[in-house]
Protein backbone atom coordinates (compact mmCIF):
# COMPACT_ATOMS: atom_id res chain seq x y z
CA UNK A 1 0.00 0.00 0.00
CA UNK A 2 1.39 3.36 -0.80
CA UNK A 3 2.25 5.99 1.60
CA UNK A 4 1.95 9.64 1.81
CA UNK A 5 3.20 11.53 4.15
CA UNK A 6 2.79 15.22 4.53
CA UNK A 7 6.04 17.95 5.11
CA UNK A 8 5.75 18.07 9.00
CA UNK A 9 5.03 14.05 9.98
CA UNK A 10 7.69 13.16 7.54
CA UNK A 11 10.52 14.35 9.73
CA UNK A 12 8.93 12.21 12.72
CA UNK A 13 8.50 9.53 10.30
CA UNK A 14 12.08 9.18 8.90
CA UNK A 15 12.84 5.39 7.60
CA UNK A 16 9.14 4.32 8.32
CA UNK A 17 7.32 2.91 5.45
CA UNK A 18 5.03 0.66 4.60
CA UNK A 19 5.11 -2.61 2.48
CA UNK A 20 2.29 -3.01 -0.02
CA UNK A 21 0.79 -6.26 -0.37
CA UNK A 22 -1.39 -6.88 -4.23
CA UNK A 23 -5.02 -6.51 -3.35
CA UNK A 24 -6.42 -9.12 -5.26
CA UNK A 25 -5.72 -12.14 -2.91
CA UNK A 26 -6.26 -11.30 0.06
CA UNK A 27 -10.29 -11.69 0.70
CA UNK A 28 -11.02 -14.68 2.82
CA UNK A 29 -14.62 -16.82 2.78
CA UNK A 30 -14.79 -17.81 6.42
CA UNK A 31 -17.70 -20.31 8.04
CA UNK A 32 -20.38 -20.25 9.63
CA UNK A 33 -19.51 -20.01 13.44
CA UNK A 34 -20.53 -22.49 16.40
CA UNK A 35 -20.48 -21.73 20.19
CA UNK A 36 -17.52 -22.62 21.54
CA UNK A 37 -18.38 -24.96 24.49
CA UNK A 38 -15.25 -24.23 26.89
CA UNK A 39 -14.75 -20.21 26.38
CA UNK A 40 -18.82 -20.04 27.38
CA UNK A 41 -17.86 -22.38 30.42
CA UNK A 42 -15.13 -20.34 31.28
CA UNK A 43 -16.99 -17.18 31.74
CA UNK A 44 -19.76 -18.03 33.55
CA UNK A 45 -17.76 -18.10 37.15
CA UNK A 46 -20.10 -17.24 40.18
CA UNK A 47 -17.36 -15.54 42.21
CA UNK A 48 -14.06 -15.93 43.83
CA UNK A 49 -13.18 -19.85 44.25
CA UNK A 50 -16.25 -20.72 42.57
CA UNK A 51 -14.67 -22.19 39.03
CA UNK A 52 -11.81 -21.20 37.38
CA UNK A 53 -10.98 -17.86 39.86
CA UNK A 54 -9.34 -18.57 43.05
CA UNK A 55 -10.86 -17.72 46.78
CA UNK A 56 -8.85 -15.15 48.71
CA UNK A 57 -8.85 -11.90 45.73
CA UNK A 58 -11.81 -10.42 44.12
CA UNK A 59 -13.46 -12.57 40.85
CA UNK A 60 -14.63 -11.05 37.80
CA UNK A 61 -18.78 -12.72 37.02
CA UNK A 62 -19.63 -10.52 34.31
CA UNK A 63 -19.30 -7.27 31.91
CA UNK A 64 -18.66 -6.11 28.34
CA UNK A 65 -16.21 -5.25 25.63
CA UNK A 66 -14.27 -8.51 25.91
CA UNK A 67 -10.99 -7.16 24.43
CA UNK A 68 -8.00 -9.44 24.44
CA UNK A 69 -4.20 -9.27 24.22
CA UNK A 70 -1.38 -11.96 24.37
CA UNK A 71 1.28 -11.10 26.83
CA UNK A 72 4.46 -11.51 26.35
CA UNK A 73 4.67 -14.88 28.79
CA UNK A 74 1.80 -16.55 26.91
CA UNK A 75 -0.96 -15.96 29.29
CA UNK A 76 -4.35 -13.59 27.73
CA UNK A 77 -5.43 -10.08 29.39
CA UNK A 78 -9.34 -9.82 28.95
CA UNK A 79 -10.32 -6.30 29.01
CA UNK A 80 -13.86 -5.34 30.07
CA UNK A 81 -15.75 -1.72 30.45
CA UNK A 82 -18.65 -2.34 33.27
CA UNK A 83 -17.18 -4.90 35.40
CA UNK A 84 -19.38 -7.00 38.16
CA UNK A 85 -17.01 -8.21 40.62
CA UNK A 86 -17.46 -10.98 43.81
CA UNK A 87 -15.37 -9.82 46.70
CA UNK A 88 -13.80 -12.52 48.61
CA UNK A 89 -15.16 -12.96 51.29
CA UNK A 90 -18.36 -11.70 50.09
CA UNK A 91 -19.61 -8.64 50.53
CA UNK A 92 -23.79 -7.81 50.38
CA UNK A 93 -25.14 -6.96 47.32
CA UNK A 94 -21.65 -7.24 45.07
CA UNK A 95 -21.53 -9.54 42.07
CA UNK A 96 -21.23 -12.53 43.29
CA UNK A 97 -23.87 -14.66 41.35
CA UNK A 98 -25.57 -18.11 42.65
CA UNK A 99 -26.95 -20.97 40.81
CA UNK A 100 -30.10 -22.49 41.66
CA UNK A 101 -31.00 -26.21 41.04
CA UNK A 102 -32.24 -25.05 37.59
CA UNK A 103 -29.53 -23.63 36.52
CA UNK A 104 -30.75 -20.18 36.98
CA UNK A 105 -27.50 -17.86 38.08
CA UNK A 106 -28.85 -14.73 39.61
CA UNK A 107 -27.29 -11.71 41.88
CA UNK A 108 -28.21 -9.81 45.03
CA UNK A 109 -30.48 -6.72 44.81
CA UNK A 110 -28.59 -3.80 45.46
CA UNK A 111 -30.65 -1.01 43.97
CA UNK A 112 -34.38 -1.18 44.72
CA UNK A 113 -37.45 1.37 44.35
CA UNK A 114 -37.90 4.71 43.83
CA UNK A 115 -33.77 4.77 42.45
CA UNK A 116 -34.03 1.22 40.96
CA UNK A 117 -37.83 0.34 39.47
CA UNK A 118 -37.76 -3.05 39.18
CA UNK A 119 -34.66 -3.15 41.52
CA UNK A 120 -31.28 -4.72 40.01
CA UNK A 121 -28.16 -5.30 41.03
CA UNK A 122 -25.42 -2.27 39.44
CA UNK A 123 -22.07 -2.85 38.93
CA UNK A 124 -19.28 -0.88 40.78
CA UNK A 125 -16.37 -1.10 38.98
CA UNK A 126 -16.83 1.03 34.94
CA UNK A 127 -13.80 -1.69 33.97
CA UNK A 128 -11.41 -4.64 35.14
CA UNK A 129 -8.93 -7.43 33.54
CA UNK A 130 -9.31 -10.93 33.55
CA UNK A 131 -5.73 -12.65 33.08
CA UNK A 132 -6.14 -15.81 31.87
CA UNK A 133 -3.32 -18.61 32.61
CA UNK A 134 -1.88 -20.41 29.28
CA UNK A 135 -0.98 -23.42 31.13
CA UNK A 136 -3.77 -23.82 33.04
CA UNK A 137 -6.72 -21.95 31.93
CA UNK A 138 -7.08 -20.16 35.60
CA UNK A 139 -8.65 -16.41 35.72
CA UNK A 140 -6.88 -13.25 37.62
CA UNK A 141 -9.15 -10.75 38.24
CA UNK A 142 -7.09 -7.14 38.30
CA UNK A 143 -9.51 -4.22 39.76
CA UNK A 144 -9.11 -0.66 41.49
CA UNK A 145 -9.22 -0.42 44.96
CA UNK A 146 -11.76 -1.32 47.57
CA UNK A 147 -13.71 1.04 48.18
CA UNK A 148 -15.19 2.34 51.57
CA UNK A 149 -18.28 -0.27 51.27
CA UNK A 150 -16.25 -3.21 50.58
CA UNK A 151 -16.35 -3.02 46.51
CA UNK A 152 -13.60 -2.88 44.34
CA UNK A 153 -13.90 -0.57 41.99
CA UNK A 154 -12.68 0.26 38.70
CA UNK A 155 -8.50 -0.32 37.43
CA UNK A 156 -8.46 2.12 35.72
CA UNK A 157 -10.20 5.70 36.52
CA UNK A 158 -9.65 9.16 34.58
CA UNK A 159 -8.88 12.66 36.68
CA UNK A 160 -12.43 13.92 36.41
CA UNK A 161 -14.15 11.45 39.40
CA UNK A 162 -17.29 12.20 37.70
CA UNK A 163 -16.47 10.24 34.31
CA UNK A 164 -15.12 6.99 33.92
CA UNK A 165 -13.40 4.79 31.52
CA UNK A 166 -14.88 2.11 28.93
CA UNK A 167 -11.91 -0.07 27.14
CA UNK A 168 -10.53 0.61 24.06
CA UNK A 169 -7.69 -2.47 22.32
CA UNK A 170 -4.49 -2.73 23.46
CA UNK A 171 -1.18 -3.42 21.75
CA UNK A 172 2.33 -4.90 23.51
CA UNK A 173 5.65 -2.25 22.23
CA UNK A 174 8.85 -3.06 22.84
CA UNK A 175 10.56 0.57 23.93
CA UNK A 176 14.20 -0.20 23.77
CA UNK A 177 17.11 -2.19 22.65
CA UNK A 178 16.77 -3.79 25.65
CA UNK A 179 13.42 -5.59 24.89
CA UNK A 180 11.38 -3.72 27.58
CA UNK A 181 7.89 -4.48 26.58
CA UNK A 182 5.16 -2.16 27.25
CA UNK A 183 1.23 -2.34 27.08
CA UNK A 184 -0.56 0.10 25.63
CA UNK A 185 -3.93 0.54 26.48
CA UNK A 186 -6.96 2.66 25.25
CA UNK A 187 -9.42 4.10 27.22
CA UNK A 188 -12.76 6.24 26.09
CA UNK A 189 -13.58 8.64 28.59
CA UNK A 190 -17.57 9.10 28.99
CA UNK A 191 -19.85 10.40 31.38
CA UNK A 192 -23.38 9.02 33.34
CA UNK A 193 -24.83 11.22 30.14
CA UNK A 194 -22.85 9.49 27.01
CA UNK A 195 -20.95 12.26 26.78
CA UNK A 196 -17.60 11.71 24.99
CA UNK A 197 -14.23 12.97 26.60
CA UNK A 198 -11.96 11.93 24.43
CA UNK A 199 -9.49 9.23 23.98
CA UNK A 200 -6.58 8.69 26.73
CA UNK A 201 -3.25 5.93 26.15
CA UNK A 202 -2.89 3.96 29.15
CA UNK A 203 0.74 2.82 29.34
CA UNK A 204 1.70 -0.57 31.82
CA UNK A 205 4.39 -2.39 33.07
CA UNK A 206 4.32 -5.68 32.12
CA UNK A 207 6.05 -8.02 34.80
CA UNK A 208 4.60 -11.80 33.91
CA UNK A 209 1.35 -11.52 34.19
CA UNK A 210 1.24 -8.91 36.74
CA UNK A 211 -0.14 -5.31 34.76
CA UNK A 212 0.63 -2.06 36.81
CA UNK A 213 -0.01 1.38 35.49
CA UNK A 214 3.00 3.48 34.71
CA UNK A 215 1.24 6.55 33.19
CA UNK A 216 -2.15 7.54 31.51
CA UNK A 217 -1.69 10.22 28.69
CA UNK A 218 -4.52 11.85 26.51
CA UNK A 219 -4.65 12.17 22.71
CA UNK A 220 -3.44 15.83 22.28
CA UNK A 221 -4.22 18.07 19.03
CA UNK A 222 -7.68 16.21 18.41
CA UNK A 223 -9.60 18.48 16.30
CA UNK A 224 -12.59 20.15 17.42
CA UNK A 225 -15.36 18.46 16.49
CA UNK A 226 -13.62 15.20 15.47
CA UNK A 227 -16.68 12.75 14.99
CA UNK A 228 -14.45 9.52 15.65
CA UNK A 229 -14.14 8.12 19.14
CA UNK A 230 -10.61 7.19 18.63
CA UNK A 231 -9.25 3.30 20.23
CA UNK A 232 -12.11 1.26 19.29
CA UNK A 233 -9.50 -1.43 17.57
CA UNK A 234 -5.89 -1.30 17.33
CA UNK A 235 -2.68 -3.19 15.60
CA UNK A 236 1.02 -3.01 15.93
CA UNK A 237 2.82 -4.55 12.25
CA UNK A 238 6.68 -4.97 12.37
CA UNK A 239 9.06 -5.21 15.06
CA UNK A 240 10.98 -2.58 17.31
CA UNK A 241 12.92 -0.37 15.10
CA UNK A 242 10.10 -0.80 12.27
CA UNK A 243 6.92 -0.92 14.19
CA UNK A 244 3.36 0.50 12.43
CA UNK A 245 1.26 1.21 14.94
CA UNK A 246 -2.24 1.05 13.74
CA UNK A 247 -5.27 2.94 15.86
CA UNK A 248 -9.07 2.55 14.68
CA UNK A 249 -11.65 4.91 15.83
CA UNK A 250 -15.46 4.83 15.13
CA UNK A 251 -17.36 7.65 13.70
CA UNK A 252 -21.00 7.88 14.93
CA UNK A 253 -23.53 9.48 12.44
CA UNK A 254 -26.47 10.92 13.25
CA UNK A 255 -28.51 11.72 9.65
CA UNK A 256 -31.25 13.42 11.40
CA UNK A 257 -30.60 13.88 15.34
CA UNK A 258 -33.57 15.93 16.12
CA UNK A 259 -36.69 13.47 14.11
CA UNK A 260 -34.81 10.38 14.17
CA UNK A 261 -32.49 10.36 17.38
CA UNK A 262 -32.46 6.67 16.74
CA UNK A 263 -30.76 6.39 13.77
CA UNK A 264 -27.07 5.72 14.05
CA UNK A 265 -24.71 4.68 10.91
CA UNK A 266 -21.30 3.83 12.36
CA UNK A 267 -18.35 4.14 10.18
CA UNK A 268 -14.81 3.06 11.04
CA UNK A 269 -11.93 4.85 10.25
CA UNK A 270 -8.24 4.35 10.35
CA UNK A 271 -4.53 5.68 11.44
CA UNK A 272 -1.28 5.25 11.73
CA UNK A 273 1.38 6.26 14.05
CA UNK A 274 4.98 5.63 14.80
CA UNK A 275 5.76 4.03 18.04
CA UNK A 276 9.18 5.35 17.91
CA UNK A 277 8.44 8.48 18.30
CA UNK A 278 7.39 7.26 22.59
CA UNK A 279 4.54 7.61 24.25
CA UNK A 280 3.92 11.61 24.48
CA UNK A 281 4.45 11.35 20.42
CA UNK A 282 2.15 8.25 19.93
CA UNK A 283 -0.43 10.50 21.62
CA UNK A 284 0.10 13.50 19.30
CA UNK A 285 -2.35 13.54 16.75
CA UNK A 286 -0.36 15.71 14.76
CA UNK A 287 1.83 12.73 14.16
CA UNK A 288 -0.63 10.68 12.98
CA UNK A 289 -1.63 9.72 9.17
CA UNK A 290 -4.92 8.88 8.39
CA UNK A 291 -6.21 6.47 5.48
CA UNK A 292 -7.85 8.29 3.28
CA UNK A 293 -10.16 5.99 0.93
CA UNK A 294 -9.49 8.51 -2.36
CA UNK A 295 -5.95 8.51 -1.95
CA UNK A 296 -5.97 5.16 -0.88
CA UNK A 297 -3.15 5.62 1.56
CA UNK A 298 -2.66 7.12 4.94
CA UNK A 299 -1.78 11.15 4.55
CA UNK A 300 -1.74 13.75 6.95
CA UNK A 301 -4.51 15.59 8.52
CA UNK A 302 -7.29 14.05 10.45
CA UNK A 303 -9.80 16.10 7.81
CA UNK A 304 -8.59 13.54 5.21
CA UNK A 305 -9.83 10.69 7.43
CA UNK A 306 -12.48 8.70 5.49
CA UNK A 307 -14.97 6.23 6.73
CA UNK A 308 -13.16 2.54 5.58
CA UNK A 309 -16.02 0.65 5.78
CA UNK A 310 -19.37 2.40 4.94
CA UNK A 311 -18.48 5.06 2.85
CA UNK A 312 -20.25 6.37 -0.29
CA UNK A 313 -16.89 6.15 -2.60
CA UNK A 314 -16.71 2.19 -0.80
CA UNK A 315 -16.56 -0.05 -4.14
CA UNK A 316 -17.94 -2.93 -1.32
CA UNK A 317 -19.50 -1.76 1.22
CA UNK A 318 -21.05 1.58 0.47
CA UNK A 319 -23.30 2.80 3.38
CA UNK A 320 -22.70 -0.32 5.75
CA UNK A 321 -22.86 0.10 9.64
CA UNK A 322 -20.83 -1.56 11.81
CA UNK A 323 -20.76 -1.93 16.05
CA UNK A 324 -19.27 0.91 18.47
CA UNK A 325 -16.25 -1.76 18.77
CA UNK A 326 -14.75 -3.85 16.56
CA UNK A 327 -11.34 -5.57 16.11
CA UNK A 328 -8.87 -5.20 13.28
CA UNK A 329 -6.39 -7.91 13.56
CA UNK A 330 -3.76 -9.63 10.43
CA UNK A 331 -4.15 -13.44 10.11
CA UNK A 332 -2.98 -15.64 7.78
CA UNK A 333 -4.38 -18.02 5.87
CA UNK A 334 -4.97 -19.92 2.32
CA UNK A 335 -4.66 -16.57 0.76
CA UNK A 336 -1.56 -15.35 2.97
CA UNK A 337 -1.67 -12.23 5.29
CA UNK A 338 -4.94 -10.98 5.56
CA UNK A 339 -6.53 -7.97 7.89
CA UNK A 340 -9.91 -9.12 9.16
CA UNK A 341 -12.35 -6.49 10.78
CA UNK A 342 -15.11 -8.42 12.87
CA UNK A 343 -18.05 -6.70 13.76
CA UNK A 344 -21.67 -6.10 13.65
CA UNK A 345 -24.15 -5.16 11.06
CA UNK A 346 -25.61 -2.20 12.56
CA UNK A 347 -27.99 -0.92 10.45
CA UNK A 348 -30.20 0.89 12.02
CA UNK A 349 -32.89 0.96 8.43
CA UNK A 350 -32.82 -2.87 9.51
CA UNK A 351 -32.37 -3.51 13.25
CA UNK A 352 -33.30 -0.53 15.57
CA UNK A 353 -36.61 0.15 16.16
CA UNK A 354 -36.96 4.49 15.50
CA UNK A 355 -39.72 4.49 18.46
CA UNK A 356 -38.00 2.48 21.01
CA UNK A 357 -33.92 2.80 20.55
CA UNK A 358 -33.99 -1.57 20.75
CA UNK A 359 -31.78 -2.88 18.34
CA UNK A 360 -32.80 -6.37 16.86
CA UNK A 361 -29.06 -6.83 15.47
CA UNK A 362 -28.49 -10.37 15.06
CA UNK A 363 -25.29 -10.92 12.43
CA UNK A 364 -22.31 -11.07 13.37
CA UNK A 365 -19.97 -10.57 10.52
CA UNK A 366 -15.99 -10.23 9.02
CA UNK A 367 -14.24 -8.17 6.22
CA UNK A 368 -11.12 -8.90 4.65
CA UNK A 369 -8.94 -6.61 3.06
CA UNK A 370 -4.89 -6.56 1.88
CA UNK A 371 -4.17 -3.39 3.42
CA UNK A 372 -4.85 -2.22 6.92
CA UNK A 373 -6.91 0.74 5.60
CA UNK A 374 -8.29 -1.40 2.99
CA UNK A 375 -10.26 -1.16 0.52
CA UNK A 376 -12.09 -4.37 2.25
CA UNK A 377 -13.90 -7.25 0.76
CA UNK A 378 -17.93 -7.37 0.94
CA UNK A 379 -19.65 -8.12 4.50
CA UNK A 380 -19.67 -12.22 5.05
CA UNK A 381 -22.17 -12.91 7.95
CA UNK A 382 -21.12 -15.86 9.89
CA UNK A 383 -23.31 -15.58 13.26
CA UNK A 384 -26.77 -15.15 13.41
CA UNK A 385 -26.65 -14.40 17.48
CA UNK A 386 -29.81 -16.95 19.01
CA UNK A 387 -29.92 -14.24 22.05
CA UNK A 388 -30.67 -11.50 20.48
CA UNK A 389 -34.73 -10.74 21.07
CA UNK A 390 -34.97 -13.24 23.73
CA UNK A 391 -37.24 -12.96 26.71
CA UNK A 392 -35.21 -15.79 28.97
CA UNK A 393 -32.08 -16.75 30.06
CA UNK A 394 -30.57 -20.11 30.88
CA UNK A 395 -32.61 -21.50 33.63
CA UNK A 396 -35.66 -19.63 33.89
CA UNK A 397 -38.87 -21.86 34.20
CA UNK A 398 -42.20 -22.22 32.46
CA UNK A 399 -44.07 -18.59 33.55
CA UNK A 400 -40.55 -16.90 34.08
CA UNK A 401 -39.62 -14.32 31.93
CA UNK A 402 -36.73 -10.86 31.70
CA UNK A 403 -38.48 -7.52 31.77
CA UNK A 404 -37.19 -6.71 28.52
CA UNK A 405 -35.65 -8.43 25.85
CA UNK A 406 -31.69 -9.25 25.25
CA UNK A 407 -29.02 -7.52 22.15
CA UNK A 408 -26.10 -7.73 21.25
CA UNK A 409 -23.12 -5.63 20.49
CA UNK A 410 -19.14 -5.94 20.51
CA UNK A 411 -17.93 -8.56 18.70
CA UNK A 412 -13.85 -8.93 18.88
CA UNK A 413 -11.65 -11.55 17.32
CA UNK A 414 -9.24 -13.17 19.72
CA UNK A 415 -6.67 -14.53 16.67
CA UNK A 416 -4.28 -15.88 20.00
CA UNK A 417 -6.91 -19.00 20.48
CA UNK A 418 -6.81 -20.42 16.69
CA UNK A 419 -7.43 -23.84 16.78
CA UNK A 420 -7.75 -26.17 13.80
CA UNK A 421 -8.51 -23.37 11.46
CA UNK A 422 -11.53 -21.64 13.44
CA UNK A 423 -11.08 -18.23 14.86
CA UNK A 424 -12.67 -17.87 18.47
CA UNK A 425 -14.88 -14.30 18.46
CA UNK A 426 -16.68 -12.95 21.24
CA UNK A 427 -19.94 -10.89 21.55
CA UNK A 428 -21.05 -9.26 23.91
CA UNK A 429 -25.32 -9.48 25.59
CA UNK A 430 -27.25 -7.28 27.50
CA UNK A 431 -31.09 -6.31 28.59
CA UNK A 432 -33.03 -3.36 27.09
CA UNK A 433 -34.53 -3.02 31.02
CA UNK A 434 -32.16 -2.54 33.83
CA UNK A 435 -34.03 -4.88 36.22
CA UNK A 436 -32.65 -7.75 34.59
CA UNK A 437 -29.35 -7.28 35.51
CA UNK A 438 -29.48 -9.71 38.50
CA UNK A 439 -29.30 -12.54 35.94
CA UNK A 440 -25.51 -13.38 35.06
CA UNK A 441 -26.39 -14.40 31.47
CA UNK A 442 -28.01 -11.08 30.87
CA UNK A 443 -25.13 -9.51 31.07
CA UNK A 444 -21.88 -11.52 29.93
CA UNK A 445 -19.92 -12.53 26.50
CA UNK A 446 -20.81 -15.25 24.59
CA UNK A 447 -18.08 -16.97 22.52
CA UNK A 448 -18.14 -19.13 19.21
CA UNK A 449 -15.99 -20.55 16.52
CA UNK A 450 -15.77 -19.19 13.11
CA UNK A 451 -13.56 -21.55 10.26
CA UNK A 452 -11.44 -20.06 7.99
CA UNK A 453 -9.53 -22.11 5.92
CA UNK A 454 -6.05 -22.32 6.27
CA UNK A 455 -6.03 -20.55 9.21
CA UNK A 456 -2.23 -20.63 11.11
Amino acid sequence: MALLVGAATALALTGFSVMGIGQSTCSVTAGTGAPDALFNANYTDNGPGAGNEPSGAPGWTGGDSTYSIQLPDGDTAFFFSDSYIGQSPTVSGDGTATTNANGLRTRVVNCGSPYCNPPTNLYRAHNSIVIQSASTGKLTTLTGPIDSYGYSTSFFKPANSNHYFWMGDSVVIQINSGGTKKLYTLLQEWDSSWNFYGTSIAQLSINGSSLSIDSITPLTNDPSGDPVHWGAAAWVDGGYGNYYLYIYGIEDYKPDPVNHPFEIYRFPHAALVNPALGLTGVANMNNWLFYNIAANAFIAGESNSSRIIGDAGDPNNANDSIGEEFSLKRIQSNVGYTYLLVSQDSNPNLYVNQSTGVSTANHIVVYSSCGAGGPFSAQQVVYTTPQTGATTVPGMTSGQSLNGQLWMYNPHAHPQFDSNGKLLISYDINSTNSGDLIYADAYRPYFIRVAIPGLK
